[in-house]
């Protein structure tokens, strides 16, 4: 998964349920195929980038994640 521009445009277009599921789909690969570590790697880049605003909607939709 290699985020850029384009990418984040198209993530932020997504509901909050839609990108929820993505993540959440995501999380499950990650922890099927053993790689976990690549996607938390991944979100320590990502966080820095983000303003305020998408910061909290993020930690919502993680928590969403977790209490599935």
């Amino acid at each position: 998964m290699e985020f850029n521009q384009k990418t984040f445009e198209q993530l932020s277009r997504l509901s909050d349920d839609e990108l929820t599921n993505l993540l959440a789909e995501q999380i499950r690969k990650k922890k099927e195929n053993g790689t976990l570590g690549d996607f938390e790697k991944i979100m320590r880049i990502i966080i820095p980038m983000l303003n305020n605003d998408q910061r909290i909607r993020l930690t919502k939709i993680f928590q969403t994640i977790q209490n599935q």
